[in-house]
């Protein structure tokens, strides 16, 4: 079995390399991690119990459901967002909101894995170390990946104000 502190490095490198390779804007991943916390939070529960229906397996439905629903977005949005990264200057600041959707997917991610799982990652002190700088994880996070996308503005030509010709 794969020990809980590589589980934590591979739950946070793999997010950054994906975005890195393919070129996805980050900070529009981060901000779909977030809409997928706030399925979870919102919508968790009675998706839980539609899947009941179809599955007797409590585990797939307490742990199974409440993930697909904070991963879905993301993905979803990693898919659609392919290559528009384009300059290497904004690939290099896209490591920054990268390492956040790593680190906060965690965060998010932790919470919703079964007991064992959950156990036994927090007798890491990396889990420890994280958990400490959560508050500040997610502050810095929520920041950069903000100030990337206000970077992300398109300029203006001088001359044209919009209109098309």
């Amino acid at each position: 079995m794969v020990t809980p502190l590589v589980f934590i490095a591979v739950m946070v490198a793999v997010p950054v390399l994906l975005l890195l390779v393919l070129r996805i804007n980050a900070a529009i991943v981060f901000l779909s991690l977030c809409l997928g916390s706030v399925l979870v939070q919102f919508v968790g529960k009675n998706a839980g119990s539609f899947v009941n229906l179809f599955s007797s397996s409590e585990a797939a439905h307490t742990y199974g459901v409440s993930l697909v629903l904070l991963l879905l977005p993301a993905v979803f949005t990693m898919i659609v967002m392919i290559g528009t990264v384009r300059s290497k200057f904004r690939l290099l600041l896209n490591i920054l909101p990268a390492v956040a959707v790593g680190l906060v997917g965690l965060l998010l991610a932790e919470p919703l894995f079964s007991p064992g799982l959950r156990g036994a990652i927090a007798d890491t002190s990396a889990w420890h170390n994280i958990q400490q700088l959560q508050v500040l994880i997610v502050s810095v996070s929520t920041i950069v990946s903000l100030l990337f996308l206000w970077l992300q503005r398109p300029g203006r030509e001088s001359g044209k104000r919009g209109h098309h010709r």
